[in-house]
């Protein structure tokens, strides 16, 4: 339809029900509750059952404006002394449609050429709780939920301040989804956040279902196995990455945040790192990534040596090696394959079980099963070593994302391993790191801030943390105050 045609003032009263009923047909959940009013004229009041407090509305909305006169309910400015916070006016069909599907009370009454609507939304929801996947220790324990309103409030309440803005969408076709990008003004780069609204008004879907849609959309490079975008249900690691100058993307009907632009090296930092010493912090962050590198090579480098490079392995430990390798009637890369898809079903099976049964599963698949194929001549000890290690470091890395794509890449590295020996690992590892160099995030170097590496922010840091140290002491601050007065004038 045409404005014209949604204009309600354009069209008999009876006409604009009958459209109102015929759009809302089969929505039982929809009520339209007939009112009488004065003159002998009839009022409809529209809401979703369900999604209204039905005691607020009646007492602070419906039992108001049913005690007003006709000609008072045509004056906007007795209208707005109403007990209501949210009160708005439409003369548009389509609008009054979807404020009822966003859960406000909208009434349409007869002779009035405009609609009421109220914005008392009230329905049940989860509570906040900390995410399951992202525990710490000392940092806050709750994280967001579904409801965009309440996650919103949520970053209000860390950030407060009047430079935390959010620019509002509507995305999904079918859906009519609200999202919301929050940033911090003065912070965040401007360019940065025009393209990110540009890229998020063009999309052009049914619906969302996660976040991970939107990411999936606005990907800089869709085909790299690696995350541009940073997922987490943490409202204290999204407002560190506010205060960082990134961006947030919230999504109503998800829990997850997903934050833009982001690096390499975020994926591997966890909450508890934003609360200990900077050494620390350092320090679990490298065994992280050290973690990622056995968790990628391990299994290649095994197939690798012994395929081609055996000679390299200690006579001692060749001897039983090759005692246990006689038994097992694989080539290594079978082998190798075999455990790791197993490892793989096992992993998936405990996400999708209940949770008093993962426990058992957990045992059952790293100990009986391993233990089994050892004695059934279908796998040596070493690759149960490897496999355990592997699973080990994979477990390390704290974001699911990243793990995911380590667990990609873990496969190719053993196809060429196999291929190729250590050349082959040499040869995925160049490539791998060649991708990191090349790869953006929102138009961001992805492996920042080595690459591009510059050496005067090296610089400017360390003079920062001399200077720092300097202050400190006060036996050299107070001189180092005037000889730097001094010299500015």
């Amino acid at each position: 339809m045409d404005d014209d045609e949604n204009k309600l003032s354009n069209h008999p009263f009876e006409d604009n029900i009958n459209k109102i009923k015929k759009m809302l047909k089969d929505c039982p959940d929809i009520i339209m509750r007939k009112v009488n009013l004065d003159e002998n004229k009839s009022g409809f009041f529209i809401y979703i059952d369900g999604m209204v407090n039905i005691d607020l509305i009646q007492r602070d909305f419906v039992a108001p404006l049913l005690c007003l006169s006709f000609e008072k309910m045509q004056d906007e400015e007795t209208l707005r002394n109403l007990p209501v916070t949210d009160l708005r006016f439409t003369d548009d069909l389509s609008i009054l449609i979807e404020n009822v599907l966003l859960g406000s009370t909208v009434f349409i009454g007869e002779g009035l050429s405009r609609a009421i609507i109220c914005g008392l939304i009230s329905f049940d929801k989860r509570n906040i709780q900390e995410p399951i996947t992202e525990k710490n220790i000392k940092g806050s324990h709750e994280g967001f939920v579904e409801s965009i309103k309440t996650n919103m409030t949520i970053l209000r309440r860390h950030v407060r301040n009047t430079n935390l803005k959010f620019k509002m969408f509507t995305i999904g076709k079918s859906t009519n989804q609200m999202c919301a990008v929050a940033y911090i003004e003065g912070i965040a780069n401007p360019d940065l956040l025009k393209t990110l609204c540009e890229k998020i008004g063009d999309l052009n879907f049914d619906g969302f279902i996660g976040v991970g849609y939107i990411e999936q959309f606005i990907n800089d490079h869709p085909n790299s196995p690696f995350p541009q975008y940073q997922a987490t249900e943490r409202p204290d690691k999204t407002t560190a990455s506010l205060l960082e100058g990134r961006f947030a993307i919230m999504l109503d009907g998800t829990p997850v945040v997903s934050i833009v632009p982001t690096t390499f090296f975020s994926f591997f930092r966890a909450v508890d790192d934003f609360n200990s010493n900077w050494i620390f912090g350092t320090f679990i962050g490298s065994v992280r990534i050290f973690a990622a590198l056995i968790a990628i090579f391990l299994p290649g480098l095994y197939i690798s040596i012994l395929s081609y490079h055996y000679y390299t392995v200690p006579l001692s430990l060749l001897i039983p090696l090759a005692e246990s390798r006689s038994r097992v009637p694989f080539p290594p890369l079978i082998e190798a394959l075999l455990m790791e898809l197993t490892l793989e079903l096992l992993r998936e099976s405990t996400v999708r079980l209940p949770t008093f049964v993962v426990n058992s599963i957990g045992v059952v698949g790293g100990i009986i099963i391993g233990q089994a194929a050892v004695e059934a001549g279908l796998v040596s000890n070493l690759m149960v070593i490897v496999v355990a290690i592997t699973a080990i470091a994979s477990f390390v890395v704290p974001n699911s994302d990243m793990g995911l794509a380590i667990r990609v890449l873990r496969f190719i590295v053993m196809l060429f391993s196999a291929a190729f020996g250590v050349i082959g690992i040499e040869v995925t590892a160049t490539t791998i790191m060649a991708h990191l160099v090349t790869l953006e995030s929102l138009g961001q170097p992805y492996f920042q801030p080595l690459i591009p590496l510059k050496p005067k922010d090296f610089k400017d840091a360390v003079i920062r943390l001399h200077l720092q140290t300097m202050r400190k002491r006060p036996d050299v601050a107070q001189p180092l105050d005037k000889k730097r007065g001094s010299g500015g004038n």
